[in-house]
């Protein structure tokens, strides 16, 4: 299961976020999104989306992993789907939880406490990479604190670039 506060000083000691940084959202916000995919979130990730549900800062700059991002994991999904004609479908009780451009990570809402944590890819194929990524949501979520790297983030670089680009300024 979740240790929050050890998560909490593991990500602290890596750089990755701040105490301050560490948003996590209401059970009325969780029971809501449950209504919303008709799911019961496992223990674990809910216990993750009450911690650090709406932000924790450079955890995964890349993915979108947050609360307010499963909606749209789930739509993106399906749009891809349907574009490859995949024949592909999600397992019963299958919630999306992270996305980073043709890759999935979900989990199955089976009434285990922590389940193991899939991955799909499915870019260009015929048919979609499906694998366990981790054994447990637990592990998957230590596993990306401990591989997130704050010092390979982009810059000041992308704003200058953003702001050149619109033929504006910003003054500091």
């Amino acid at each position: 299961m979740i240790d929050v506060s050890h998560l909490t000083r593991l990500m602290e000691n890596r750089g990755v976020a701040r105490k301050s940084e560490l948003i996590g959202v209401s059970d009325a916000e969780i029971q809501s999104l449950e209504n919303h995919f008709s799911l019961t979130f496992p223990a674990s990730y809910r216990e993750f989306l009450r911690s650090f549900g709406r932000s924790a800062g450079f955890l995964s700059p890349w993915m979108a992993i947050y609360f307010d991002d499963l909606k749209e994991i789930r739509e993106q999904f399906d749009c891809l789907v349907a574009a490859g004609n995949l024949k592909f479908h999600l397992p019963e009780n299958a919630l999306l939880i992270a996305n980073w451009e043709s890759v999935f990570d979900f989990i199955v809402c089976n009434e285990t406490a922590d389940p193991p944590v899939y991955r799909i890819d499915i870019y260009q194929t015929d048919r979609a990479n499906l694998r366990i990524y981790a054994e447990s949501y637990s592990e998957y979520l230590q596993n990306m604190i401990e591989t997130a790297d704050a010092s390979a983030l982009p810059s000041d670089f992308f704003e200058d670039e953003t702001v050149e680009a619109l033929n504006d300024t910003i003054h500091y």
